[in-house]
Order: structure tokens, then sequence, then C-alpha cells
């Protein structure tokens, strides 16, 4: 009996040992590497068959836009934005939206939804894993093929200012860059003004292609009082000022021979916490040949 019994418990031990090992296989698997190069280039594009014209796989397509400017707001959430709240939270965003001058849309976050793993989706278009989490509090650079190095490797000019997790993600790309900390939460002020202290000066400039700004505050007041918070719509007042500027510098000066309407995406990489709403990605606008599009 007594062997019958050791031998039943070696067998529940082990049978927890195997349950355990597949889950921690299951959400935090082990990265696959190739033999591959992990970059995409131009050259590894298969030849296109002749269809009545010239093949265009030796050349890329003549860019409609000279510049892009990505505006992250971490933690906005699409009930900030859309409808009668956004009229008094975001006036300016939200007039653009109601007039039809933009392209925008509510995408759903998966978790995890901390900022390493939404920037790696983001950048790459992969889905991101559960060990992204832990990975999050150091991130290493970003090896996979991605946005920015593509952007490089097409000699364009990158300026960066906001959470310094890029700067870990891309740590070589960036011909300027400021970045912040983004683990003091109950900061929601220094965060953002060290952002926005730049955009006069930079937006003035000719010697950059594409400028990312990554905002913190709102995402830091949503952890520390949540998104009732009365310091929320301030916050919200004040990213409104910052995108209309970005968008009135854009339309004032257009860029060296581009067309009249430079790029800016606006977009969440996380949502603010309590309230599961899906992150927000917005585009605005391009209403006529005399507008920009943000």
């Amino acid at each position: 009996m007594k062997i019958r019994t050791s031998v039943f418990t070696s067998f529940i031990m082990m049978a927890q040992v195997l349950g355990i090992a597949l889950f921690l296989r299951g959400f935090f698997p082990v990265p696959v590497k190739s033999s591959v190069s992990a970059k995409n280039k131009l050259s590894d594009l298969p030849a296109e068959p002749l269809t009545g014209g010239p093949h265009n796989s030796s050349r890329l397509p003549d860019p409609l836009f000279k510049r892009v400017v990505i505006m992250l707001v971490d933690a906005l959430r699409e009930d900030f934005v859309f409808g009668p709240n956004g009229r008094g939270n975001m006036p300016y965003t939200s007039h653009l939206v109601e007039r039809g001058s933009t392209h925008s849309f509510v995408a759903k976050a998966r978790p995890p939804t901390v900022t390493m793993p939404r920037i790696k989706a983001l950048t790459t278009g992969s889905i991101p894993g559960f060990i992204d989490v832990v990975m999050n509090l150091n991130s290493p650079a970003l090896l996979e093929d991605n946005l920015l190095w593509q952007a490089q490797a097409a000699g364009k000019r990158m300026i960066f200012y906001g959470d310094d997790t890029w700067l870990r993600l891309f740590p070589k790309l960036f011909m300027e860059r400021d970045g912040t900390t983004s683990f003091f939460v109950s900061d929601y002020t220094e965060v953002d003004n060290n952002v926005t202290r730049h955009l006069d000066s930079t937006l003035k400039r000719d010697d950059w292609d594409v400028l990312i700004l990554h905002y913190l505050g709102l995402d830091h007041i949503g952890h520390v009082s949540g998104p009732r918070s009365p310091l929320v719509r301030p916050k919200l007042l004040e990213m409104d000022d910052v995108l209309k500027k970005i968008h009135g510098a854009l339309v004032s000066k257009p860029s060296r021979g581009a067309p009249s309407s430079p790029f800016v995406v606006s977009v969440s990489t996380r949502r603010l916490v309590s309230q599961p709403l899906p992150r927000v990605t917005k585009e605005l606008p391009d209403p006529s040949p005399h507008s920009s599009e943000v």
C-alpha cells in the first residue's frame, strides 16, 4: 500500500511539473532565431511579372509626403476624443473629426498593454508576448525588422522626444533625441513639458524627415487617480493645444518639394487604467488641397 501511495504521489508531482513547464513554454516562448536576415531590403523583393507596364521591383515608389510627425498620447481613450466628451476635452481635434476632415479609427489593444510591447507592436506589426512584460523594465534593442529601421535605411532623418523606452529599443536610429523616464508616475507635468519645449524650434527646422513625440502625462494621471480625475480634462486640453500647434506649423510651412499635406499620426500605446475601453488610433486631417493631414 505504501509503495502504491508513493508511486501515485510521484506521478502527481511529475504531472504538476510537466503542466507548469507547458504553461511557461506557452506564455513565455523562447525566441526563434532564423538564419535569414532579420531586416528586409529592397533587393530581397522578388521580381514582379510584366503586365503591360514596367516592373517596379528595383525602386521604391515616390513618397506621398516628405515629412511625418507621429504623436503618441499614452492612455488616450476613445471616449476622450469622440462624442460629446470630445468637444469639451479636445475641442480642436473634435472639430476636425466632426466636420469629416479626418481618417480616424479605433484599434483594440491586446494584452499585455504595457509600453514596450505596444511600441514593438506598432513598429513591427508583431504580436507581443507575455515575456515582454518583464523585458519592459529593461528593454533590449529591437532586432526585428521595423518601420524605424526601414526609415533609416531609406535615408530618413529622425528625431525623438518622450518616453525613453524608444531609446532603448532603437538606440542608434535618431539623429536627435531627448528621453524621459516613464517610472515616476506621480509626475504628469514635467514629463510632458520636456517634450513640448522642443516643438517650436524643431517645427521651424528643415533638417528632419520623421518626428516622434511620446507624451506620458495622461497615463500617469490615470495610474495615480483614475480616468475620472479632475486632472484629466486639463491634460487633454494641453494635448489638444499641442496637436493644434503641430497641425498649424505643418500647414503654414510645407516641406521641401512636398505636397501641401504632411502627415501626423496620433495614437495611444496603452489604455488608461480602469474601465476597459479600446485604444484609439487617429489620423488628422486632409479636408482640402490647402490643408494637411495630422
